[in-house]
């Protein structure tokens, strides 16, 4: 449940509650005016302006119900405002209505116009309230125009209905336009409060967010390190031992046959033995080890050569810079940049058939922008996917294809170099993944800073002790 449609629901509840309390309120309050107070009132039209509202809330109760069932998860709160708004809006009215028949201004109870209007102030949006605060002040100079006198209310000539006596009264027309000010004045205030503690609850829950985000990171990094460090050394090892045990063979060769092929067997299970190094040390490097990567120079052309060079099908990418100058240089951890534009061409490579290619699209004609585009050709996904992109260890992947890492780890860094990262995708039209990656050029050169590198020598150069 999205957090507007959350803060709707809990604004619906109250309103609910605060509409059945106004109905028992007015229920008690005609009763003894009535009966203690032996003052004659019109109880047909009460009777029928408080059924009216009784009616409305059964039916604003059921709604309310409804919609918590459903459980919307996209529900913008668009729904809600527009309900809460005509809830709001005839309450207005029935209260005007209650007014006219009971003494309209000269009834102390008008005062409660501004209990509607505050109350809108805190459910509603800002045009919704300013809306109502209009149609208040129509309600209060209609109500001064014209009502049912009641003689224990009236107070004097400056009250008595316009209509009556043809004329508005300086004292009507000071009140019309003190009600007007007050109006607006709570209005104005309210929705200021209401605006600032809405934006500092998002504030709050995007920190909360992002902390969330920032501790699964560690966590990842934490894990992924100590895996390395513990694979590192009985790998090591079985690689010396590979390696002496193709030197034995290899020296008593001759023309064996079958020791031909215990020779390339012993070389295959070195290579694969690599192929596990590089993959600790990427997985290493990708679950938060170059989170303290120097920042440094770095241009479009330096990024595609690195990014290109760690995949295995580069072939397949079409990488295409709009730009005037691929020298332009901006501040960037390299290694990590590359490694998160390599995952997310790797995942459109994966995405898409071995005939399709992806391509990849360099701007940076904004000055203070490079926009990166990495676009598949794949099947797309459906939306119910698409929204969970980015969280850990969700992928599409079949199993052992990957751990659902890649986007939550290149997301991460985006946003830690006050970047955007974005995506579109369309079923049968494939994945559009937009980067906007501020861009932080230098006003002079600037030493490259040497980073850690994936690139390692050869393991039989290592000592059997050597960590990631």
């Amino acid at each position: 449940m999205t957090l507007a449609t959350h803060r709707s629901l809990l604004n619906a509840s109250w309103l609910l509650k605060l509409r059945w309390a106004a109905v028992v309120g007015q229920m008690l309050t005609i009763a003894f005016v009535g009966c203690v107070l032996k003052i004659p009132l019109f109880w047909e039209p009460l009777l029928v302006i408080i059924g009216a509202t009784t009616v409305s809330n059964l039916f604003l109760h059921l709604w309310l119900s409804l919609h918590r069932q459903a459980n919307p998860q996209t529900d913008d709160g668009h729904g809600f405002d527009l309900c809460l708004g005509l809830v709001s809006t005839m309450d207005l009215l029935s209260l005007t209505a209650l007014l006219y028949a009971t003494g309209g201004v000269s009834n102390p109870f008008f005062l409660f116009l501004f209990v509607n209007l505050g109350l809108s102030a805190i459910l509603l949006p800002r045009t919704w309230v300013w809306g109502l605060n209009v149609l208040a002040v129509f309600c209060f100079v209609f109500l001064l125009y014209d009502h049912y006198s009641i003689a224990v209310l009236e107070s004097g000539p400056d009250l008595q209905p316009v209509r009556s006596s043809g004329v508005w009264s300086i004292l009507q027309l000071g009140m019309i336009v003190a009600f007007a000010g007050c109006s607006s004045v709570v209005v104005y205030f309210l929705t200021r409060l209401t605006s600032s503690l809405r934006q500092h609850e998002l504030e709050l829950r995007e920190a909360q967010r992002l902390t969330a985000q920032n501790e699964k990171l560690e966590a990842l990094g934490t894990l992924a390190a100590g895996t390395a460090h513990e694979l590192a050394t009985p790998l090591s090892t079985i690689a010396v031992v590979a390696r002496e045990v193709e030197k034995a063979v290899e020296s008593r060769l001759g023309d064996h046959e079958f020791n031909r092929e215990l020779v390339d067997d012993i070389r295959l299970i070195r290579c694969e033995l690599d192929r596990c190094r590089k993959i600790l040390d990427r997985m290493s490097a990708d679950a938060g080890q170059t989170i303290g990567e120097a920042i440094q120079a770095v241009s479009l052309d330096r990024l595609k050569t690195e990014t290109l060079a760690g995949l295995s099908d580069a072939g397949r990418v079409d990488w295409k810079t709009l730009c005037r100058d691929t020298t332009t240089t901006a501040l960037v951890p390299l290694m990590s940049l590359s490694q998160a534009l390599r995952g997310l061409i790797q995942n459109g490579l994966d995405a898409s058939t071995a005939d399709r290619r992806v391509s990849v699209e360099v701007d940076c004609e904004q000055s203070s922008t490079w926009t990166i585009r990495v676009q598949d050709r794949g099947a797309g996904m459906i939306p119910e996917t698409a929204s969970r992109v980015g969280e850990p260890f969700f992928t599409t992947k079949p199993p052992g294809k990957g751990m659902g890492l890649g986007v939550f780890l290149a997301d991460n860094l985006v946003r830690r170099l006050g970047g955007q990262m974005k995506f579109q995708s369309i079923v049968g039209n494939g994945t559009t993944v937009t980067i906007h990656l501020p861009n932080r050029p230098l006003s002079g050169e600037l030493p490259e800073t040497p980073t850690h590198s994936t690139k390692h020598s050869d393991w039989n150069e290592r000592p059997l002790s050597t960590g990631p």
